[in-house]
């Protein structure tokens, strides 16, 4: 982490290393993404606390976990390989494994930042007692009860719909005659279409605990830079002296800091997540207007899909994007600090230019920065791709 410069003569109002009652309130918001991060393989909490020696049964359950998670993964993909090759569909297939072969990317880009994860999760608890941020935590725990248990309910949701739905029928029967007339003649006729049942099912539920679980610990990681940074910005407009001034710029240049790491963390991950929820939207939505032949007790799982995705996208560009509007205004007040103590203008003037020339931004990928317009963006790629396909479509029919 970078070193900010300060004069001598200066006293650094530093809070104690252990966790007051805020922080503790705070990384007990996280507890609900923490768990889906250990459903996940990612043991995010062990780097909170200090713990030397594990229990032989916490060591067992963590390797029926990992154990669990490389089958969860690998299943589908494996799968789903053999579908592009046996389905006829191969435009609709081609385009999953795919999907699920980013995803896993992500999820091992994730797995190897964990440990930066818990350092941010630090920095964050560190910084709200040391500003004494008096946000509702507990209030924020629940919304993320709420937040992964809607997520989940509508995976849930869409895979029952998903048993009843016209293409699993198509798709149930075409498996069955090719076991009978392939190479698959010694097995069952039932066979593939139950492989079939249990990799949709296993990509479905597996895949959205870790969807959830980046985009909740990404969202409300935004949320809580946003409230710090507009807590700063209020702290500023009252500054009464260089003490609490030079209190305020540590704070924010730990949270630019700590924006940058996120940034460094999620960037990928996130493209993946909103490239991804783009492509299913695009999909359910494409099939719910131009498909007329799909009736609308069988386009109910294109439904659940687009509202699920539709949150997903919501969320993380929503999120990230007044996350960077809040930094940016604290650091427009940042830089006018010297303004507001002007027996100490040359000194804080010297501060500001050495150490906040950076600026505020999440990206994709390290390459599109998040902002507001995101979504109208994203809106107009849907709208235009949906419109060319369908005159295509047109043409050619």
């Amino acid at each position: 982490m970078r070193v900010l410069t300060v004069p001598n003569n200066w006293k650094v109002v530093n809070a104690p290393e252990d966790c007051g009652r805020s922080g503790k309130e705070f990384l007990k918001s996280f507890s609900p993404i923490l768990l889906l991060f250990y459903i996940n393989g990612l043991d995010i909490s062990s780097c909170l606390c200090r713990v030397s020696n594990k229990s032989k049964k916490h060591i067992l359950l963590n390797i029926f976990i990992q154990i669990g998670n490389i089958f969860v993964f690998v299943f589908p993909v494996v799968c789903q390989l053999l579908w592009v090759m046996i389905l006829p569909m191969k435009k609709i297939e081609g385009p999953l494994l795919l999907v699920l072969l980013i995803h896993i990317s992500s999820y091992y880009f994730i797995r190897r930042s964990q440990n930066q994860i818990g350092q941010i999760l630090k920095i964050l608890n560190r910084i709200s007692h040391q500003l004494q941020c008096d946000a509702d935590y507990r209030k924020r725990k629940r919304a993320t009860y709420v937040f992964c248990i809607v997520m989940y309910s509508l995976s849930i949701a869409y895979l029952y719909t998903y048993f009843w739905s016209e293409r699993r029928i198509i798709d149930q029967e075409y498996l069955k005659n090719y076991t009978l007339s392939r190479g698959f003649s010694m097995l069952s006729a039932n066979c593939l279409p139950l492989v079939r049942d249990f990799a949709v099912s296993f990509n479905s539920l597996g895949n959205s605990i870790l969807v959830i679980g980046t985009t909740s610990c990404y969202t409300f990681l935004c949320v809580q830079m946003r409230c710090l940074f507009l807590h700063i910005t209020k702290q500023i407009r009252s500054v009464k002296g260089k003490d609490n001034a030079c209190q305020l710029l540590h704070s924010y240049d730990d949270l630019a800091d700590v924006l940058s790491d996120l940034d460094s963390i999620f960037s990928y991950p996130v493209f993946v997540i909103v490239v991804s929820s783009m492509a299913v939207l695009f999909r359910s939505i494409y099939s719910l207007i131009f498909l007329q032949q799909t009736h609308f007790e069988l386009s109910i799982p294109y439904w659940f899909s687009w509202i699920y995705f539709s949150i997903v996208l919501l969320s993380v560009i929503f999120s990230a994007s007044e996350a960077v509007q809040a930094g940016k205004l604290a650091r427009e007040l940042i830089v006018s600090l010297p303004g507001f103590l002007p027996l100490r203008y040359m000194e804080l003037k010297k501060m500001v230019r050495r150490n906040f020339k950076r600026k505020i931004a999440l990206t994709l990928w390290k390459t599109y920065t998040i902002d507001r317009s995101l979504m109208f963006s994203a809106l107009g790629t849907l709208v235009t791709y949906g419109i060319l396909l369908a005159t295509l479509g047109n043409v050619q029919s």
